[in-house]
């Protein structure tokens, strides 16, 4: 950084001149690639502005004047910050009027992607970007992630900006990299008066993201119920299925918000309606608990049996998750607690899988029945043994669950539980009666397989009680772990990454194998930029590093 930096930043007009007679660079970059233009700029410095210019115009011949002038006006930072771009972020307005008037290019982009055009849009800066647009700046200059000024001021909620730009013939559909429409960000950010506006100018009520979403699902996502209420005024689809089907209200209902469930469905939103998984909102709303949503949803005749295509029901989901009231609730809607999915899972064998005791000791108490088995021939025991579900394995066992109940494979609960190493719920197994001499297809007892996988303390267990002369085929075999079914399910995703897919895996304990979402990466947070002045404290006057640039995710304007 050089004197006529500080002369410019302090607007020090005569300083400067003196620097710039004794040969002062004026094209100097500070260590960020600010000259001192930009810092006038910056600061508002116009009478600094003209020295700066007319001094490289004086002390050139004339080629080379009209080289120099141009070099100082579109002279960028590293951040691809032109002074132009500086005057129309801060608002400079005459400095703005003055470098257009000395020819400075409107259009030049940051290393973003972004005009002066840009800048002022996020620094709500209405006059300059009419003073941009009347000298020919493109309405519709995308910036990296192919954002236009109109995403900005949508965004941001400037509804003069927003109306400025669609006089000056922005594309009211132009969508960014993924595919949001101003209108879908002005409904993500629940901008009334922008929607409002938007739609007067016919923005595209089924334009959808990347991802399959209309701006009506990104309401049901943030509950923003005013703008919900413009977009159906304006008749967009209530049942509209993005990528994998999902509509706005399995959105809304993901997201508990039951205003707009209310007003979807008062609109004549499906309670029926699949997603590509086939859950309906009930489904959604039975996994996340959401009671006031699935009373409004079990009003308004959603099926408390629907199934997904893998033959799960809501009291599945809300059993697999624990959740007391919401199955009790179901089951006061006729759910039938003895549903079984298409591999033979019912809502009593997630518990045993998730260690559900609360709610199996609901479903046991309205008829369940304890020893069903699944395609595979698991009971609820088997299960819960397999998974060392030692609480789910007291409770089946009080309620005379069988202890030698046979899988396709000839496995036991015991077998399970030895298979697995749980030796505590292997002794309990043999305390209520479990046979330890009882042997599988392959004529394995439990013990020889703790024996194969190591389980010391299992073997201690068994060893006293197990026949030894019992010998299994192909003994010097390696035991091949054997799995009970499980519920391989998507559901939709908790991340707010909105630029990932709507709808995730889960594996069979229940945790997500992969999740995705939508979301609009750029512009996120605050603004960086700032107008503060705190230069000329206590500290070293410095600029922002290129790195410390970096790092703040954005162009940055250091004082």
């Amino acid at each position: 950084m050089t004197a006529l930096h500080v002369a410019a930043h302090c607007g020090h007009a005569r300083v400067a001149k003196t620097l710039l007679d004794k040969k002062a660079d004026p094209n100097a970059r500070a260590l960020n690639g600010f000259t001192p233009l930009h810092i006038a700029c910056k600061k508002n410095r116009i009478k600094v502005v003209e020295l700066l210019l007319k001094h490289g115009a004086s002390i050139e011949a004339t080629t080379e004047v009209s080289e120099r002038i141009t070099a100082s006006i579109e002279a960028t930072t590293e951040s691809g910050l032109t002074p132009l771009h500086v005057a129309s972020f801060m608002g400079c307005m005459n400095i703005v009027i003055y470098l257009l008037q000395n020819e400075a290019n409107p259009d030049v982009p940051t290393v973003r992607g972004e005009t002066p055009l840009h800048l002022a849009a996020r620094a709500n800066q209405t006059d300059i970007i009419r003073i941009l647009l009347r000298n020919g700046a493109q309405v519709d200059a995308r910036a990296r992630e192919q954002q236009t000024p109109l995403h900005i001021a949508s965004r941001l909620g400037n509804v003069d900006i927003v109306m400025l730009l669609l006089q000056h013939g922005a594309a009211v559909d132009s969508t960014t990299k993924d595919l949001y429409t101003a209108l879908h960000i002005a409904a993500k950010e629940g901008q009334e008066e922008v929607t409002a506006v938007l739609l007067e100018n016919g923005a595209s009520l089924t334009s959808t993201t990347k991802k399959g979403f209309t701006p009506l699902h990104l309401t049901g996502k943030y509950g923003h119920i005013k703008v919900a209420k413009l977009l159906l005024q304006k008749d967009a689809p209530v049942d509209f299925q993005g990528k994998n089907g999902v509509t706005p209200l399995h959105v809304a209902s993901h997201y508990d918000h039951q205003n707009v469930a209310l007003l979807l469905l008062e609109k004549g939103a499906s309670v029926h309606a699949t997603a590509k998984n086939g859950h309906t909102p009930l489904h959604i709303a039975a996994k996340k608990n959401q009671m006031d949503i699935a009373t409004t949803l079990l009003e308004y005749g959603a099926k408390s049996n629907a199934e997904s295509v893998a033959g799960f029901t809501p009291l599945h989901l809300s059993a697999s998750e624990g959740h007391a009231d919401m199955s009790n609730m179901l089951i006061e809607h006729d759910a039938v607690v003895n549903h079984a999915a298409k591999n033979g899972l019912t809502p009593l064998h997630l518990c045993a899988q998730e260690d559900r005791v609360n709610v199996a000791e609901i479903l046991l108490k309205n008829g369940a029945v304890i020893d069903t088995p699944t395609k595979k021939g698991f009971t609820p025991l088997h299960i819960a043994c397999h998974y060392g579900q030692l609480s789910m394995v007291r409770l089946l066992l009080d309620h005379s669950a069988s202890v030698s109940s046979t899988t396709d494979q000839g496995f036991t609960p015991l077998h399970h539980s030895a298979q697995q190493g749980h030796s505590t719920i292997v002794a309990l197994l043999l305390d209520r009666g479990a046979s330890p001499n009882a042997t599988n297809k392959e004529g394995h007892t439990a013990l020889s397989i703790a024996q194969k996988l190591g389980y010391i303390s299992v073997e201690e267990s068994l060893k006293g009680v197990t026949e030894t002369l019992i010998m299994a085929k192909g003994d010097v075999e390696k035991h091949k772990v054997v799995a009970p079914e499980i519920m391989q399910e998507t559901f939709m995703s908790d991340s707010e990454d909105e630029n990932e897919e709507i709808l995730f895996a889960v594996n069979g304990l229940g945790q997500p194998s992969h999740g995705q979402h939508i979301y609009l990466p750029y512009y996120q947070g605050d603004t960086l930029l700032t107008r503060e002045d705190t230069v000329l404290n206590d500290q070293p006057y410095r600029y922002l590093t290129v790195d410390e640039m970096k790092s703040l995710g954005d162009d940055s304007l250091p004082i």
